[in-house]
């Protein structure tokens, strides 16, 4: 076993110098305590404005005056992105406050990315210039009577260069200077759209009309509003890299969209089981802590374990893209699944666990009730559940040779070995941005031929994983790994069979989006494993004291293969036990629910009030 091991066994991932994320700890710092009702920039403040229906304005400034704004926008146009991993997490801690504030700042990294990969570089400044400047860009690319078949959309331009059409819930899209708009430019197929910058002057103009913003259910305040446009003069020099590139630009652009949108789902999640863990220590039923009662204790760790699971995954994804963006296409649309799937289920877990105060508009249920409305409206902003189902099922059957199990896979993949191993090392080196390199959206790829590192690399990975498992002591987590293995290789071929059987294509049976939707779970246990794998050495992982301590793995492994099975989550609490543990502790220290250590503001004074009761026999 010993030989096995050092034959397949990768250098360590590089160790992060101390605090990699300090930029978000130092805004998170300067953005004062959360939990303090006279904090503008705290919870209570984030729900007062959600029940006025009121936008962040004061946040807006703050977070400006930041440089905020521009972390998004690479250095080589004087933006301030490292690395989407750093970016994700500077997101993340102010998310976690109000998620208004990413659309608020942020909204215009669809048009920014869209531009950025398909246009040219003097379109590149441009943009930059405008969003140095404060100004928002938009982008339309829906149409209400299309939905999710982009194919579909209506709005046009014209040989005369007049742009006619609507443009459905636009974000920013009432008080946006700029945008980006997706047009047809010719009958049928994904040629038949160009993207179209249109500059404050062209948005001025009385051909283009904005409608009142919608009311929505989740981001109260946020204006998503139509843009109408009747037959505006568009200029020659607005189209965006080449006639009929739209399409591929803008999906090109929505895998860096959808990453960066997890920040939502995450700090909605955090936010929602932050606030549970307060109550069920502070309230008793029985005389016994909720959190100590057998109910609580397993719904706190089932909510931890489905937070760290997103987390684990988006972190890597936040990587993998500067690594590879060639291959990145399956992986953000998976992140997507994975993230609003499990971040949903945490946020709607804690407010049960918080009974009938969890539905009162006042107090922390109102923090509640808005983070779990809030990340309901991240799921459906940059894209639709069914699309994105679509796109990874289209995906999986060309890993049945290697995932599968195939005759000849591994060996079609050996050449390549080395390289996807130097790669994975710096995927897995959580925290370290000066070993990735820089972000290349123009070099992202829509095909499913390229390979995804993280499949692979698990396939390579999986018996090695599962036998250091076992030497360590770690039978649970062992069985596990093999577990997903098997699960995954079954799937993949699955999807091959029925790709191959007109009567289970997807225009005649669900049962490809199903195995898309258990592929990414298993996308995600396998990446859980990796991570493991490449920290096995190193520092403990979620706080965990034990030096590649498993823990936190077994507990992912276990909710995923759970769900995988279609098996009732609750059945995995056993395995989630330590996730449980290692979020309390977390929390008590006032860290952020991630890898790697991220210290907040968060105090420890509490005001007693209605919530506080020493017996509470729900």
């Amino acid at each position: 076993m010993t030989a096995a091991r050092s034959a397949t066994a990768p250098p360590p991932a590089p160790v992060p110098a101390a605090a990699p994320f300090a930029r978000a700890e130092a805004l998170d710092a300067a953005l004062g305590d959360p939990w303090q009702p006279d904090n503008p920039y705290g919870f209570a403040a984030g729900a007062a404005r959600d029940a006025a229906e009121t936008y962040p304005a004061a946040a807006e400034a703050r977070l400006r005056a930041e440089g905020f704004h521009l972390c998004h926008l690479p250095e080589s146009l004087g933006g301030t992105l490292r690395s989407f991993e750093d970016t994700h997490v500077l997101v993340r801690v102010c998310a976690r406050r109000d998620v208004n504030v990413m659309p608020a700042t942020m909204f215009s990294i669809s048009a920014v990315m869209t531009v950025l990969a398909a246009g040219t570089a003097e379109q590149h400044r441009r943009v930059a210039g405008w969003l140095r400047d404060g100004r928002t860009v938009a982008f339309g690319l829906s149409e209400e009577q299309a939905g999710s078949d982009v194919l579909a959309n209506s709005c046009r331009l014209d040989e005369d260069g007049g742009l006619t059409g609507v443009k459905w819930l636009v974000g920013r899209g009432a008080s946006a200077d700029a945008a980006v708009v997706v047009a047809r430019t010719a009958q049928r197929g994904p040629a038949a759209f160009t993207a179209l910058l249109l500059g404050p002057e062209e948005l001025a103009d009385d051909r283009v009309r904005r409608l009142p913003a919608r009311r929505t259910t989740g981001m109260r305040g946020i204006d998503f509003a139509d843009l109408e446009f009747d037959g505006l003069a568009v200029p020659p020099g607005a189209v965006v890299g080449e006639t009929g590139s739209g399409l591929a630009g803008a999906l090109r652009a929505q895998q860096i969209v959808r990453l960066m949108s997890t920040a939502g789902c995450l700090a909605t999640a955090d936010t929602a089981l932050r606030t549970a863990l307060r109550f069920t220590r502070e309230h008793r039923t029985g005389g016994e802590r909720v959190a100590d009662t057998p109910y609580g204790s397993r719904e706190l760790a089932l909510a931890a374990a489905e937070l760290i699971a997103t987390d684990v995954t988006v972190l890597a994804a936040a990587r993998l893209v500067h690594v590879a963006p060639e291959s990145f296409g399956l992986c953000s649309s998976v992140v997507k699944h994975v993230a609003t799937r499990l971040t949903a289920a945490c946020a709607t877990r804690s407010r049960a666990l918080t009974g009938a105060r969890g539905v009162l508009r006042e107090g922390r249920g109102a923090v509640l009730d808005k983070a779990v409305r809030d990340n309901a409206m991240v799921a459906v902003i940059d894209t639709s559940v069914l699309g994105n189902l679509r796109a990874i099922a289209m995906h999986l059957p060309a890993y049945s040779a290697v995932c599968g199990g195939e005759p000849g896979g591994a060996a079609q993949e050996d050449g390549a070995a080395a390289d996807r191993e130097r790669r994975l090392t710096t995927v897995f080196a959580f925290g370290d941005a000066d070993a990735l390199p820089g972000v290349e959206p123009a070099a992202l790829d829509l095909g499913v031929r390229p390979k995804d590192d993280i499949l692979l690399g698990f396939a390579g990975h999986a018996d090695a994983i599962a036998a250091e498992l076992g030497h360590r002591g770690e039978a649970r987590a062992a069985a596990l790994v093999r577990e997903v293995h098997r699960t995954l290789g079954g799937a993949v071929r699955e999807a091959a069979s029925a790709q191959r059987d007109r009567a289970r294509s997807l225009k005649a049976s669900p049962e490809l989006l199903d195995l898309a939707d258990r592929a990414c779970l298993l996308y995600a246990a396998a990446t859980a494993a990796l991570t493991w794998w490449f920290h096995r050495d190193g520092a403990g992982l979620y706080g965990d004291r034990a030096p590649g301590g498993a823990g936190w793995l077994t507990a992912v492994l276990g909710l995923l293969t759970t769900l995988v099975d279609g098996r009732e989550p609750r059945s995995a609490g056993p395995d989630a036990a330590p996730a449980g543990r290692l979020i309390t502790e977390l929390d008590a220290a006032h860290r952020l629910f991630t890898a790697l250590p991220v210290r907040l503001s968060d105090g420890t004074a509490h005001r007693a009030g209605p919530d506080d009761v020493e017996d509470d026999e729900r």
